[in-house]
């Protein structure tokens, strides 16, 4: 089964009457985009992005927001989940499990790459050695 989630931009000019008895709940910058998934596939809500001010660095700048819009009890039903699943991606980011796992990767990554040098020490020249961060 194949989900998609549907982003809107908001409407340039949004009426009062048109958002009468809807609430935006805005999406913090870095939710993971699997808690957002669960929270457009659990919840009536509308997955709508819409300008926004926001202070990063000392200085107020304009940005597009994410937020779920819908009526009051949803919202807030939905704020609860987002928290609730953030701390459990968190958690499971933690696991040692997780470590072990990308540390055997690596290992493997590692071997094979001594493994190539041993055999074909020319093959080096053109490895990309160039910092990934």
């Amino acid at each position: 089964m194949i989900l998609t989630m549907v982003l809107m931009d908001s409407p340039q000019k949004e009426s009062a009457e048109d958002l009468k008895g809807l609430y935006d709940l805005a999406i913090p910058l870095s939710m993971p985009v699997s808690v957002i998934r669960e929270l457009t596939e659990n919840f009536e809500l509308d997955l709508i992005r819409r300008p926004g001010k926001m202070e990063m660095t000392g200085e107020v700048m304009d940005r597009e927001i994410l937020v779920l819009r819908g009526d009051l009890e949803t919202v807030r039903a939905a704020e609860k989940y987002m928290f609730e699943a953030l701390d459990r991606k968190l958690a499971d980011w933690g696991k040692k499990d997780r470590e072990e796992k990308y540390k055997k990767y690596y290992d493997e990554q590692a071997a094979a790459r001594m493994k190539e040098l041993k055999d074909t020490p020319e093959g080096a020249k053109t490895w990309d050695l160039t910092a990934t961060q």
